[in-house]
């Protein structure tokens, strides 16, 4: 059992905490984790741009943050992964851009939000780019063509 913890600092009908939770309890069911914990919040482009000005030095907004923890508290249930931040208005103009559903390119976000915080990064070199994203890819594939995101097949 897992611990999602969802922050909704935006009003967005079509992306309900209902559907972050099942997205994510299905990324983490393809990435055999049980017994963690993960924060995500969704948000606007000014604050992620905030976040992302004091955290990474960079003054702009992006689609997706992750702040990895990776700790397991003494007597705490879970081992926290950390905190996925997403920008709602960012991931729908990146959609349209790119001619995925905006539910599509929320799931896609999440799944690369969460990979960097198990400690993928694919800006490290190129090989691990390749193992990131295949992964990722991987994930995708199998959550995306699913109408249910809570009956979904094991990795």
């Amino acid at each position: 059992m897992n611990k999602i913890l969802i922050s909704k600092d935006i009003y967005d009908r079509e992306i309900t905490k209902k559907y972050i939770k099942e997205i994510t309890e299905g990324i983490l069911k393809q990435l055999n984790l049980d017994g963690v914990e993960v924060s995500i919040t969704l948000t606007d482009n000014d604050t992620i741009q905030q976040i992302n000005k004091e955290w990474r030095n960079k003054d702009k907004p992006t689609d997706v943050l992750s702040f990895p923890i990776d700790e397991k508290p003494p007597k705490y249930k879970y081992r926290i992964l950390g905190d996925v931040v997403i920008s709602l208005p960012y991931a729908k103009k990146q959609a349209e851009e790119i001619g995925y559903p905006y539910k599509d390119e929320v799931l896609r976000l999440l799944i690369h939000g969460i990979l960097h915080l198990l400690g993928y990064d694919h800006e490290v070199c190129p090989a691990e780019a390749k193992r990131m994203f295949d992964l990722q890819d991987r994930i995708f594939n199998r959550l995306s063509s699913t109408k249910n995101h809570t009956q979904l097949e094991s990795p």
